[in-house]
């Protein structure tokens, strides 16, 4: 039997905390209120993420016996068929939670499909993603895809569906992870530093101030200084010789998610002392499980 180490970092479990904050940051926004719907919705992100993940190692096995061999795959700790397999199972089995509960609703109507549009859409963007992303310039555009769609397949299970405000929000992760990610090409072979992968992982940041462009209270103050100050660890941190060393940013880079969603809420003047406990604590989870789990 596989150890259950070998699966959570195929899985990359510790990154898991983060499409939680994804679910809950639009759930937020939208004003979802039933308890049942958002534990549907979280089951079925972290399936899916899951399985992309499970995935991503299935097809990157030839790369990583090159580059990484400490990989589950290469290093000979799980056969490879059985990471596909469990691969389309999760697929499968997060696309079902997500779509499921509004196509089986009563009475049905033609918005009771757009959950199950958008989160057929994220598996597409998770399945062309890990089979086509190696040497693929376009290939960081399916992954931040992936996160945006997340955003809207909540957003659109509800009556009032997408709005400015969700539309505000998936723009923020999409141009985030779109920057993280290509910065994470160079990762395991050149270590160049891509400063335009750079301001676009800062973009967040000025929309924050195009926002609240007439003044920040206390809370908003508090929720950018803490989001800014992470980000300067995390470059401050990742240099050895006075040298950018890529592969140290993108495991922290990826923590700051609940960070970004936190500061999305707090932009959208939604976010309490509640939110920001639950964030936080999300944030926390993330930068401890990493000590343990790669993420990346």
């Amino acid at each position: 039997m596989t150890p259950l180490r070998t699966h959570l970092t195929l899985a990359r479990a510790s990154n898991l905390p983060t499409v939680w904050s994804n679910i809950l940051c639009a759930w937020i926004i939208v004003g979802g209120y039933d308890p049942l719907q958002l534990a549907a919705l979280l089951v079925g992100a972290s399936l899916l993420y899951t399985g992309g993940m499970y995935l991503n190692d299935y097809c990157d096995r030839e790369f990583d016996a090159e580059h990484r061999p400490e990989r589950p795959i290469p290093a000979g700790l799980v056969a490879a068929t059985q990471v596909q397999k469990t691969s389309i199972a999760l697929l499968a089995l997060g696309f079902a939670t997500i779509a499921a509960p509004t196509l089986l609703q009563s009475p049905f109507t033609a918005a009771s499909l757009l959950p199950a549009a958008f989160a057929a859409g994220l598996v597409a963007a998770i399945v062309i993603y890990d089979l086509h992303h190696k040497g693929n310039a376009a290939a960081p555009i399916f992954m931040a895809a992936c996160r945006a769609l997340l955003y809207l397949a909540v957003a659109s299970a509800f009556e009032n569906g997408i709005d400015t405000n969700n539309l505000i929000a998936t723009g923020t992760i999409f141009t985030f992870i779109l920057g993280v990610t290509y910065l994470a090409r160079s990762e395991s072979t050149t270590n160049a530093i891509d400063y335009p992968a750079l301001a676009t992982i800062g973009a967040p940041i000025l929309g924050a101030f195009y926002y609240n462009r007439h003044g920040f209270d206390a809370q908003q103050t508090a929720i950018l200084a803490l989001f800014l100050v992470w980000q300067a660890r995390t470059f401050l941190r990742a240099r050895v010789d006075g040298q950018l060393v890529i592969g140290k940013t993108i495991g922290p880079l990826l923590a700051s998610i609940p960070l970004l969603d936190l500061l999305i809420l707090s932009t959208l003047s939604l976010a309490t002392q509640t939110h920001l406990i639950i964030f936080a604590t999300l944030f926390a989870l993330t930068t401890a499980t990493q000590r343990l789990i790669p993420a990346s």
